[in-house]
């Protein structure tokens, strides 16, 4: 184990770490991943990378879990208009009760890690991660930051797929650290404007955004169920801030905190008991009017 992790450093240190989410992505060679990248060679990485995630996370076996996560992203879906052939949206929840995070590979896959379930507190939050994930997707933020960190050649083979080991081993890289690649903020604010219009334009509360943001920020520096997403994302609070100026310069509708339906029966099978922090264990929703602790650490 140890001399896979040796093995793999550099492969994680050039695309997942070793930069700050300050740092803008070079927008000439991630224009040149747009191009060197098609939509049909993005849902051909996307599929691969996929197939090799799946074999090294633990997905979720509950299918009425996947069942439920799934409809409510095709809502947000359907409210995207994203048409693109060849580009079919998946959602996957991923058996992880101490790990708050998500996170979008190429051509559409999406995954939810149950601990971020376990940590919203309506549908229409749950909702709003999926529609910030589907804005990375529609906006192509994996093909600029593959441009980005591979350069021309490697990002060639790979379209190609000519590199099927350098698949399995950014594969490898994306299960460890729980995330694809640390985006710019000018893409993350990107994707969470198009993830609000989204969420507005399916019917959900857009108000549910900055709220699940605000959660994380008062969980920041004390739960280490958090680390993997503030590696990934800019701090929520000023995200917080900033979405609640743009729903009131958009003058959003109130909107709805569920429409699917079902979502403390969800959480319930989960293992949410009560009020307690994530846990593997059986229970009954919380209270909406409780209050939520930070998780416990991650084990």
């Amino acid at each position: 184990m140890n001399h896979r992790r040796i093995s793999l450093l550099p492969l994680v240190c050039v695309f997942l770490s070793c930069a700050s989410v300050t740092r803008t992505i070079d927008k000439g060679t991630g224009a040149v991943g747009e191009v060197l990248l098609p939509v049909s060679e993005e849902a051909r990485l996307g599929k691969q990378l996929a197939d090799e995630v799946n074999k090294q996370e633990k997905i979720h076996p509950d299918a009425q879990v996947q069942a439920y996560v799934a409809k409510v992203g095709r809502r947000i879906v359907d409210a995207s208009r994203d048409r693109r052939k060849g580009i079919t949206y998946r959602f996957i929840v991923i058996d992880q009760p101490r790990v708050i995070n998500a996170f979008a590979l190429p051509g559409g896959h999406i995954y939810v890690y149950s601990g971020l379930i376990l940590a919203a507190r309506s549908e229409a939050e749950l909702a709003s991660v999926l529609g910030h994930e589907v804005g990375h997707v529609t906006s192509r933020h994996a093909a600029r930051s593959l441009g980005t960190a591979f350069g021309l050649e490697t990002l060639s083979r790979l379209a190609m797929g000519d590199d099927p080991g350098t698949v399995a081993q950014l594969a490898t890289a994306i299960a460890a650290q729980g995330y694809m690649s640390r985006h710019s903020r000018d893409a993350e604010r990107e994707a969470d404007s198009r993830g609000l219009d989204y969420l507005i334009a399916a019917g959900y509360d857009p108000n549910a955004m900055p709220s699940f943001f605000d959660t994380l920020a008062r969980q920041s520096g004390s739960a280490h169920a958090l680390e993997k997403f503030f590696a990934s994302h800019p701090q929520p609070g000023e995200r917080a801030k900033a979405l609640r100026q743009s729903i009131r310069d958009r003058k959003a509708p109130k909107g709805r905190t569920e429409i699917v339906g079902g979502f403390a029966e969800i959480q319930a099978r989960l293992g949410k008991k009560g009020t307690s922090s994530p846990s593997p264990s059986s229970g009954s929703q919380a209270p909406k009017t409780s209050p939520r602790p930070a998780p416990r650490p991650a084990g």
